[in-house]
């Protein structure tokens, strides 16, 4: 397949996670009030799809390192679309969490053997181009999905979103089976079983290199889902935003993300990924450090936006070369590898969420202190587990 097909492909398979997560939100209100439950249990919709997200990718990642790329893919998106048919027409809430749960750990397989392809494909600065297509995808997906999921509405009940997911899900298996070949040889594969490949997550873990990039990119999503979480009651609370404006703000926030990871992609020709990673960390921590100044001093609401501008940059420039150079250190296990890296994510991410609210949005200053903590481990995974491991290496 050329360069081009696959890439849109790939880039087609990891959008299917984002569009799972988010396409529905807008109407969370109508479909609370069609199946007579409450808020809360709603919104368990959505926890119950990112749970499975973070275990779908651990199981189907060390599936596709035993039985090759593709029919762990094939199976796992006929299972979402059959998951995403059952969410449509769900009888009541329970069926619909029950579901969504298994929506969301099918719909990983697109995500997590994304990353194992592009792994068994390609190595170094062309490895770190192609992730950071895949981000530019990851970014663009969760501003667009909302949007795109209110317009839908306009036409069709949820269960209509649903439905179209189920149509998605069945074109991309039907290019799975018909157009993408398989990437993993049968000698590259993980031998003596699924209790033989679970072993490699034990590796995985003692390998300083990898779960050093491993944990500098869970850090750096806690910063992400923080920002996430709570951007909205705190610029529209404190600062008095309109839902508009603090749209544009997002999607100024958002198109600092995508530019990022682009340019870095570009950049992996002439600058060492390692320092465009350095890089990254230090735009984030000038971000985190703006935040917090704002917090303390009531700097307002244009040092706080500049603030989270820098946040969300550095995140487009550390993703793609912590993702890259993680993938970098594992050839055989790529799947397994890939699949840790996706459940670190939205653990890290998933548990510090609901941080910012627990603290308070009243002030800046909780957001402005969990981002910045995160960035601090973000920088300290790096410093004690990558580079302490080069030095005591050359040291031996």
């Amino acid at each position: 397949m050329e360069r081009w097909k696959l890439l849109l492909m790939l880039g087609a398979l990891t959008a299917l996670v984002p569009l799972t997560i988010d396409l529905y939100l807008p109407a969370f209100p109508s479909l609370a009030e069609d199946l007579g439950t409450t808020t809360s249990l709603t919104q368990l919709s959505l926890t119950a799809s990112l749970v499975g997200i973070a275990f779908g990718q651990l199981t189907i990642g060390a599936l596709s390192d035993i039985f090759g790329r593709k029919k762990p893919l094939v199976i796992a998106i006929m299972i979402y679309v059959i998951a995403s048919i059952i969410c449509a027409i769900a009888p009541n809430i329970w069926v619909l969490i029950l579901a969504r749960f298994a929506q969301g750990f099918s719909g990983a397989g697109g995500i997590v053997i994304s990353r194992s392809i592009i792994r068994d494909l390609y190595d170094g600065s062309e490895m770190t181009k192609m992730f950071s297509l895949l981000i530019l995808v990851m970014g663009l997906a969760p501003i667009l999905a909302p949007m795109l999921g209110g317009q839908i509405l306009l036409f069709t009940s949820w269960r209509g979103l649903f439905t179209i997911l189920s149509v998605v899900g069945l074109l991309l298996v039907f290019l799975a089976i018909f157009k993408l070949k398989e990437t993993l040889p049968h000698e590259e594969r993980s031998e003596g079983g699924l209790k033989t490949t679970f072993s490699v997550f034990t590796r995985l873990a003692q390998n300083r290199r990898y779960m050093g990039f491993a944990l500098v990119q869970a850090f750096t999503a806690a910063s992400l889902f923080a920002y996430i979480s709570g951007s909205s009651f705190i610029l529209q609370d404190i600062f008095a935003l309109s839902p508009q404006t603090y749209a544009m703000v997002f999607g100024l926030n958002a198109l600092g993300f995508i530019g990022m990871s682009q340019v870095v992609g570009r950049l992996t020709d002439y600058v060492k990924e390692e320092r465009l990673l350095v890089a990254g960390f230090i735009v984030a921590l000038t971000g985190g450090a703006t935040l917090l100044t704002a917090s303390l001093i009531d700097g307002g609401l244009v040092l706080v936006v500049i603030g989270l501008f820098f946040i969300t940059s550095s995140t487009g420039m550390i993703n793609p070369t912590s993702l890259s150079l993680a993938m970098q250190t594992q050839k055989r296990n790529a799947g397994s590898a890939s699949a840790l890296l996706g459940l670190f994510q939205f653990i890290f991410g998933g548990t510090v969420a609901p941080l910012v609210g627990l603290f308070g949005t009243s002030t800046i200053l909780p957001l402005a202190t969990i981002i910045v903590v995160s960035q601090v481990f973000v920088v300290l995974s790096y410093i004690l587990l990558v580079k302490t491991k080069e030095v005591i290496g050359s040291e031996s």
